[in-house]
């Protein structure tokens, strides 16, 4: 077997793994596509994942379907040759020109970022099509690459509650745990939509210049994108609060600094890394909407306890924003930050609508992790 036909059964494989392959359409993956022909600016877009023998559409917009071969020429390419495929124009490329599935499609203008699993495996592509020739700005092509991270991230999840689920013996507690986790993530891509589109709107409405705005947008999506990255890659492990908490802050965080922290040196377990992570997301999503950073001078104090006895606490604390009261309805965004979070720590969660602002408390225990290998090796640096 060559090389070449080596890389397809792995990419296969890859594939298999995730579970992804003819499953209906999700709203999740819906936005990634709509985002991507909007920022691109472009009449078509898809996730398209690419199998040894096949394609798989998991998203698509504006595809005529009556027009649509079963295989899109490009994304076989794309996923070749990778990380990025641009077609101006494919009646003037020798690769394209004499496709009878493309030009009956009626494609001229082709921009696709391969779907890279941490494997290094191509799976496939987020992409957009348009009837003319065109190209893409900087902008453009760095978002798109950043909507394939993201959809890289989004399956990454899908398998790891697909291997927690396998691990659970009784079927009651698998079916709830399944309940619980995809909750939690259908909220937790649904925040980072939201965090998209609040970078995008806020840089574009301070920026002194559309140019000054396009690159706060685009430095800004690169912070986000790094800590999906972080995220993604510490869920399975140990991971430091200190890493944890910086790494969800990223999004949020702003020139002046007024997100504050401090705490000592202590490691979550999976589970508890992924709580933390949501309920900072949640935290920040609504203090830059309705809280203390969505005031000039407001700010948040962030701080956490551990002793040797495994006994924790976490503390976050708005200050100098608007008066803020309880709400009338609990919606899913509280019942996480009080339940679900804190049953990861087996402890319990408090939201406080305090004079001076919100504060969010959170007791429990950690488990006795101690890293080991190259991330212990890391956090030693970090240290020094």
């Amino acid at each position: 077997m060559s090389a070449v036909d080596d890389a397809k059964v792995a990419r296969q494989a890859a594939l298999v793994s995730y579970g992804i392959l003819d499953t209906p359409a999700e709203t999740d993956f819906d936005d990634l596509v709509k985002i991507a022909a909007d920022v691109c600016e472009a009449p078509m877009a898809l996730v398209n994942l690419v199998a040894q023998d096949r394609q798989f559409r998991k998203a698509e917009l504006g595809l005529d379907t009556a027009r649509m071969p079963d295989r899109i020429a490009f994304c076989d390419h794309a996923v070749e040759a990778g990380p990025l495929l641009l077609v101006h124009d494919a009646l003037a490329d020798p690769r394209f020109a004499q496709d009878p599935d493309i030009v009956a499609a009626g494609f001229r203008f082709y921009a696709g970022a391969v779907l890279t699993s941490p494997g290094g495996h191509a799976l496939g592509t987020i992409c957009v099509l348009d009837t003319v020739p065109r190209s893409l700005s900087e902008h453009q092509i760095r978002t798109l690459r950043m909507l394939a991270r993201t959809a890289v991230a989004q399956l990454e999840m899908r398998r790891l509650i697909a291997e927690r689920d396998a691990s659970i013996e009784e079927l009651r507690e698998a079916n709830r745990r399944r309940a619980v986790l995809t909750g939690e993530l259908s909220h937790r891509m649904k925040n980072t939509l939201a965090v998209v589109q609040s970078i995008v709107g806020q840089s574009f409405r301070t920026a002194s210049s559309l140019e000054n705005a396009r690159n706060a947008v685009a430095s800004r999506l690169s912070a986000l994108a790094r800590a999906q990255d972080l995220l993604t890659g510490s869920v399975s492990t140990s991971t430091s609060i200190a890493d944890t908490v910086e790494a969800a802050l990223v999004p949020h965080r702003d020139k002046d600094e007024r997100i504050r922290v401090q705490g000592p040196q202590a490691f979550l377990n999976e589970q508890q890394t992924m709580g933390l992570t949501l309920a900072i997301h949640e935290l920040a999503t609504n203090a830059w909407k309705y809280g203390s950073l969505s005031a000039a001078g407001g700010h948040v104090s962030i701080g956490w306890t551990a002793t040797e006895d495994g006994a924790f606490t976490f503390r976050w604390a708005e200050m100098g924003g608007p008066s803020v009261s309880a709400p009338e309805r609990r919606g899913f965004g509280t019942r996480l930050l009080q339940r679900i979070v804190a049953s990861y720590f087996g402890g319990a969660a408090q939201l406080s609508f305090e004079p001076t602002g919100l504060v969010f408390e959170l007791t429990g225990r950690l488990e006795e992790i101690v890293p080991t290998g190259d991330q212990a090796a890391a956090n030693a640096s970090n240290s020094s």
